[in-house]
């Protein structure tokens, strides 16, 4: 394929990191993996695990020596895959366009949308798996939390408890589906104690959070289409029926390293920073190519600080 004047786009490029803070708020990725940058594609990282609950003798005399610490690195290696997506426009398209409609803007809004849900679902799929962290249980039958009978405000509780031990930290966060949501909302469990609530009527985030004892509920609410190219959609929730009970440091937030939270996105920026936008025309298919650009790998660093309840609803 010929391909002229090709080159990063500074003003679309800007354009595309506003639209993907504006996908942020739709989705919880970040809350539950906060965003750290690297300058190496791949590297071990930190973990919290036992050893930074040992009290290591730190006392101290004028000519000792002073005990050492190793901080625990991962068995493992994270690893910034790069993706990249990219949306062809027709010249004569571009040539007839509506200035209004900022065709360009409009093709990378899209190109940024389809790689932050590839994020959010990235994530997704290491919390909800049942082999990531060290406790987890499958709810069945009386006591999932569509079944009005069952006790989440219980179940949460005694995965506090676990998470507590295995870590000294008691979780402060919910993290759910939107199926869970729909059922735990409405739940007699939750809406019973809610003062003043009238009879029917759901629970709030806020006082959901507040019946089971912790300070937030995060809900994920991104839909994905699970279908091939081609074929017919296939919509589904990109965060299943599952729930977290996890402890997420509220000072977490994008490059605040030693953190405690469950999951990072390490975020590599040595070829282009995050959402790049690179335009150049095709003599092939005689269109203007606007591509955009992305590099991140989702890990797991605290095992210990979540606890996972999969199959929460049927």
């Amino acid at each position: 394929m010929a391909i002229v004047n090709g080159h990063i786009n500074a003003a679309l490029s800007q354009f595309a990191a506003g639209t993907a803070t504006n996908a942020q708020a739709r989705m919880i990725a970040q809350l539950v993996a906060p965003e750290i940058t690297v300058d190496k594609q791949s590297d071990s990282y930190y973990i919290f695990d036992a050893a930074d609950l040992r009290i290591d003798k730190p006392e101290y005399s004028a000519g000792a020596n002073v005990a050492r610490v190793v901080r625990s690195e991962s068995e493992g290696t994270y690893k910034c895959k790069e993706f990249a997506l990219e949306e062809a426009i027709p010249w004569g398209k571009l040539a007839n366009a509506d200035a209004g409609l900022r065709i360009e803007r409009r093709a990378t809004a899209g190109l940024v949308n389809k790689l932050m849900l590839r994020r959010e679902k990235a994530v997704a799929d290491v919390l909800f798996a049942t082999g990531t962290f060290t406790n987890t249980a499958a709810l069945a039958g009386a006591n999932r939390w569509d079944v009005d009978t069952s006790n989440p405000v219980k179940a949460v509780s005694d995965a506090r408890e676990a998470v507590r031990l295995l870590c000294g930290l008691d979780p402060n966060t919910v993290v759910m589906g939107a199926a869970v949501w729909a059922a735990l909302r409405n739940h007699p469990d939750i809406t019973s104690r809610v003062a003043g609530l009238v009879a029917g009527t759901p629970a709030t985030e806020a006082q959901a959070a507040a019946a089971l004892g912790i300070e937030r509920v995060l809900v994920g609410t991104a839909v994905y289409n699970a279908a091939a190219e081609g074929a017919a959609a296939s919509n589904a929730n990109v965060w299943g029926k599952f729930a977290s009970v996890c402890y997420i440091d509220p000072a977490a937030g994008r490059d605040v390293d030693g953190a405690i939270v469950p999951m990072q996105q390490f975020v590599w920026d040595g070829v282009a920073d995050p959402f790049s936008t690179f335009t150049y025309e095709s003599n092939e298919s005689r269109s203007h190519v606007v591509q955009c650009y992305d590099a991140v790998d989702a890990k797991a660093i605290s095992i210990n600080s979540a606890y996972l309840y999969s199959t929460v609803v049927s």
